[in-house]
Parts: structure tokens; C-alpha cells; sequence
């Protein structure tokens, strides 16, 4: 796996530890989310999001570490994922606490992503794909 981006928030966001990296791997990116997925941190999420789907459009989000969630961040993904469609990939979301899958049940996007248990499952059902 090669290590693509690291990023940590340089918005000006006193609040804003959030971490992303972005690993890939021949036909897929594993994207992973350490902090919160907010408005603090939904700009850095896109772009860093963008690229990934330009060089493959198989995204795995991992969310394994992932803390608050809102509305913005939700956003974000829903794009990426749209953008994913159209280059005929996706983006699929890994990992997801319990507290995720109820804010994604409670926003009706459960039946939008495609999730997984963990990590390795989605790059096993990407790579198939992809």
C-alpha cells in the first residue's frame, strides 16, 4: 500500500485534529478518518476525496476512528460517492461505529452506501469490482 496524503487541519479550525490519510492500492484507496467528519474538516475531506476518485474511483472510507459526524461531512461523502458513480467505481464506507450507522440510518443514507464490517471486506468487494 502506498501512503498518498496525510493530512492534518490547517484551516484555522482551533478544534479541528482531525486526521486523513489516503492509502492506495491498484484498484482501490482506503481514505481513513481519525476525528471528526464536521464542517471543520468537510473542505480537506474534498479535497482530498477528489483526487482519490481521479486516480481510482473505488473508495473506502474507514471510519473505525471516526468521532462526531454532521450533516456537512455526510455531504461530502454523498458527492464523492456521486462522483465515484459516474467514473463507474464507488464509494464505500468501512468500519462504521455504531453511532455513524445510526446518524447514516437516521439521514436515510443506509440504504445509499454500501457498508462493511471492516476494512478488508471492502477492499476485497472494490477490488472485485474495480
Amino acid at each position: 500500500m502506498e501512503v498518498v496524503q496525510d493530512r492534518v487541519g490547517d484551516e484555522g479550525y482551533a478544534a479541528d485534529s482531525t486526521r486523513i490519510t489516503v492509502h492506495a492500492m491498484g484498484g482501490a484507496s482506503v481514505v481513513r478518518i481519525i476525528g471528526d467528519l464536521d464542517l471543520a474538516v468537510a473542505d480537506r475531506l474534498r479535497t482530498t476525496l477528489e483526487p482519490a476518485i481521479a486516480r481510482c474511483p473505488w473508495v473506502i472510507v474507514d471510519l473505525g476512528r471516526a468521532g462526531a459526524v454532521d450533516s456537512v461531512g455526510l455531504g461530502v461523502l454523498v458527492a464523492a460517492r456521486q462522483a465515484a458513480r459516474r467514473k463507474d467505481g464507488d464509494v464505500l464506507l468501512a468500519a462504521t461505529p455504531p453511532f455513524v450507522t445510526s446518524v447514516l440510518r437516521a439521514a436515510r443514507l443506509d440504504a445509499v452506501f454500501t457498508t462493511f464490517d471492516t476494512v478488508p471486506r471492502a477492499i476485497t468487494f472494490a477490488l472485485a469490482r474495480g
